[in-house]
């Protein structure tokens, strides 16, 4: 009777050990649109690649292919909901601080585009149509892909900007 409480106990134990190694090992897939903590705070991410077991390269909503960061899946803290990624977000990852909340003021030196403009964005050895939605920076530009999901929106130097349509 001693042996089999022993047995069962290792088969508890082997069960508890997979099943908290499935916990671990959550699965998220490449583009998905997850929610990540970032300075302890919830940001928007899409997953651009798999680096690991238990890490993923994310690239942060709104912002350029340079605030890409490679995280563990822990920071991972849910998906984004359809009605959440219809909002825009209340403020990006690669967003400066407010410069209202520096005492500084609160616009900067106009950049060569404009809020309504159609321009032709550079992306990985592409050129994509899109519209400025706002500027950021007078170097950075909130740029709209058209026929893309507003989620693929993101903020771009003037450099990618390959000029207007």
């Amino acid at each position: 009777m001693r042996v089999v409480n022993v047995q069962t106990w290792r088969v508890m134990g082997l069960c508890c050990v997979i099943a908290a190694a499935c916990a671990c090992s959550r699965r998220v897939r490449i583009g998905e649109h997850v929610w990540v903590l970032q300075d302890e705070s919830p940001v928007r991410a899409f997953v651009v690649e798999r680096t690991g077991d238990a890490r993923v390269r994310v690239q942060f909503e709104g912002c350029d292919s340079t605030w890409q960061k490679e995280i563990t899946i822990d920071r991972i803290t849910g998906r984004v909901s359809d009605s959440e990624s219809a909002r825009a977000p209340s403020h990006p990852a690669c967003a400066p601080p407010s410069a209202a909340s520096k005492g500084g003021p609160t616009a900067g030196p106009a950049a060569p585009v404009k809020v309504g403009d159609r321009v032709r964005v550079k992306w990985r050895g592409s050129t994509y149509n899109a519209s400025v939605s706002g500027i950021t920076a007078p170097d950075r530009v909130l740029v709209h892909y058209e026929g893309f999901e507003s989620a693929w929106d993101e903020v771009v130097p003037i450099d990618r900007i390959d000029g207007a349509r």
